[in-house]
């Protein structure tokens, strides 16, 4: 498979993915989940504005009107939420159960590739506003 072939069948499930979720406005000062929470959902953030918090690490990142998908490391390995994510304004997502995030897994050929390079593309963001 050539590169933009990849690349297409990655848009392709992108597209399929994102059509499959249920869009939840929330209201700012709203938590979506607080760390050590067990991670039920998994979110995309579509418009907004976000406060990440790691209390044990002293870290805080505040992600404003990023596409960004929030608790697939842990949705994917069945564990707790790594950190607090309230909104800080009124914001729009894309919510999956995980029970269905997994099947999803299972149900396009390139899901798995899609979330974990969206995993990866959430360090990365995470990172980047870390400096900023």
């Amino acid at each position: 498979m050539s590169k933009r072939q990849g690349m297409n069948e990655l848009l392709e499930t992108s597209k399929k993915i994102l059509a499959s979720g249920i869009e939840i406005n929330y209201l700012g000062d709203e938590f979506l989940f607080r760390q050590g929470q067990k991670a039920e959902f998994v979110f995309y953030l579509q418009g907004g504005a976000l406060l990440l918090d790691w209390p044990n690490e002293n870290k805080r990142v505040t992600v404003i009107d990023k596409p960004i998908f929030i608790g697939i490391d842990e949705a994917m390995h069945g564990d707790k939420y790594a950190c607090s994510a309230m909104t800080t304004k009124d914001s729009t997502f894309l919510v999956f159960d995980r029970s269905y995030f997994n099947h999803l897994i299972t149900e396009f050929d390139q899901a798995k590739s899609y979330f974990e390079a969206m995993h990866l593309d959430f360090v990365q963001q995470i990172k980047q506003l870390e400096i900023a």
